[in-house]
């Protein structure tokens, strides 16, 4: 009872202050038209269409009460372009002819000064964290969608009350409550990190990943006998429970020529991490060579997201010794949970043992990133970044380096855009399965992981022109190409395809 008169007190203070009289609405509303044609030109089987999407978006602003209360809204209506298999019926239904979904990056009412200084936002929002340029280790609210690598550093909207306190102009205090739990959006390629058959073990410690190794290469080194079916992968998603939703804070200032922020967020990993691998076997309709039936093995794959603590620092500003460069740097302290695994195929290798390892420790670590900018005139545009920790790394065990270059050039009074970008994995040692049972040097699995071939790195190269002939109106052609090592992080299998895209864009 206490819990409903507490709601209905604010829902009333907010109503008497936001009551609006007709002449005070203000609208602001915006459309747009986009069109995205990609075709996979490298890393896959045949060269052939990767997407063709049609979005429609709007996005509209209420002010109802002038500085006082707003509604701001979004709304994106995608045709996803290619129709689905189905059966004769399915014909008749447009849904599966011509699927679309919709998404919204925002839904929300804020109200401003409910008391002085303080403004609230309740509904779908994106709250940002970090002033580096889309690697924002302090930055962890809202879920990444990385199913369109384009769109890389994209994130997802989610339910939340965010409340912003203005002591004076130089100073804010943040607050963030998020009830409900959203993953990351992955990219459907994602799915060969954990389908390949000889995808490398997370397990920490190397001795463990050996001894699974070697349980593993009873069928790997006889494909002859064994028919390996493509994983069951299930997640495990964390209870709808107070217990389990997120909060953060910040508090954020502006010291000299630099802004400043300290932050706090305790909740939960958007990436999944596996916490079990089971193989079991069944009668394969395949046969040998010899002519002997294939052992049919089938392996259930269970993803779990781990809760995780972040304390956060970053600022950003410009060098007047350096002709008023941009510069920011963003760092990030990570307590996660311990996470561990079970592997299992003793119904496969009769007479093994289950293994049980850690994936994640509770060790903490640090993930950041460094930057600078430049305008060197009106046309030429640089861009630079460090990067320790990428998005999807968690553990101690597992940060790399990598680094990212970018270039503008603009041109026909900026009706034209040359852009030219460039994401790499600094080269390092590739982890390899030390397995040489036999003792003649030469590695005793066919599994990724156990080549014992130096050190590996990979690279993004991703070129862009755009030209815009008219207001409103913007035509893009460009390329995004993978290349490196094929255990490295941009060019394994889960890195997905190369690609060059067509994209059409108007607005207003």
């Amino acid at each position: 009872m206490k819990h409903f008169k507490t709601v209905a007190v604010i829902a009333t203070l907010v109503l008497y202050v936001a009551t609006p009289t007709r002449g005070d609405v203000e609208i602001e509303y915006g459309g747009f038209i986009d069109n995205d044609i990609r075709i996979a030109v490298d890393r896959v089987e045949k060269v052939g269409i990767d997407r063709n999407r049609t979005t429609l978006g709007t996005d509209l602003t209420v002010d109802l009460v002038p500085s006082k209360l707003r509604l701001v809204a979004d709304l994106r209506f995608v045709w996803t372009g290619f129709t689905r298999d189905t059966e004769f019926e399915g014909l008749t239904d447009l849904a599966r002819v011509s699927p679309f979904y919709i998404e919204s990056q925002a839904a929300y009412v804020e109200v401003r000064s409910l008391v002085p200084g303080l403004d609230v936002r309740i509904g779908r929002q994106i709250v940002h964290f970090g002033t580096a340029d889309m690697f924002n280790p302090t930055n962890n609210l809202n879920p990444l969608d990385l199913e369109d690598p384009l769109n890389f550093g994209k994130t997802i909207a989610n339910e939340m009350v965010r409340f912003d306190w203005m002591a004076d102009e130089n100073f804010v205090f943040t607050g963030v409550w998020v009830p409900v739990f959203q993953p990351t959006l992955l990219p459907p390629s994602a799915r060969r990190a954990l389908g390949d058959r000889m995808a490398e073990f997370p397990f920490v410690s190397p001795d463990t990943r050996i001894e699974a190794e070697r349980l593993r290469n009873v069928w790997l080194r006889n494909p002859d006998s064994y028919s390996i079916d493509l994983p069951s992968v299930h997640a495990i998603m964390p209870a709808f429970s107070l217990a389990n939703s997120q909060f953060a804070f910040r508090v954020l200032w502006t010291a000299g020529l630099f802004d400043m922020s300290l932050s706090y967020y305790q909740g939960i990993n958007s990436v999944p991490v596996a916490i079990k691998s089971m193989s079991a076997t069944y009668p394969s309709d395949e046969t040998s060579p010899s002519g002997v039936p294939k052992i049919g093995v089938q392996t259930d794959a269970t993803l779990t997201f781990p809760k995780k603590q972040v304390v956060g620092f970053d600022f950003a500003g410009q060098l007047p010794f350096l002709d008023d460069a941009g510069f920011w740097f963003e760092g990030a302290f990570v307590f996660p949970e311990r996470v561990e695994m079970t592997f299992d195929v003793t119904e496969v290798a009769p007479g093994s043992r289950v293994i049980r390892g850690e994936t994640v420790t509770q060790e903490p670590f640090f993930k950041y990133t460094a930057g600078m900018d430049y305008t060197i005139n009106e046309h030429l545009f640089i861009t630079g970044q460090f990067i320790h920790g990428f998005i999807d790394e968690l553990g101690a065990h597992n940060i790399n380096n990598y680094w990212v270059g970018g270039l503008d050039v603009k041109l026909l009074k900026e009706r034209l855009l040359l852009r030219l970008f460039v994401l790499g994995e600094l080269p390092h040692e590739d982890d390899d399965l030390t397995l040489d049972d036999d003792g003649d040097g030469k590695v005793d699995s066919p599994a990724l992981g156990a080549t014992n071939d130096g050190t590996i790195a990979s690279y993004v190269v991703f070129p862009q022109a755009t030209l815009k002939p008219m207001d409103g109106l913007a035509l893009t052609l460009g390329g995004y190409f993978l290349f490196g090592h094929p255990e490295s992080k941009f060019a394994q299998d889960a890195a997905g395809a190369s690609l060059i895209f067509l994209q059409a864009n108007a607005s207003f």
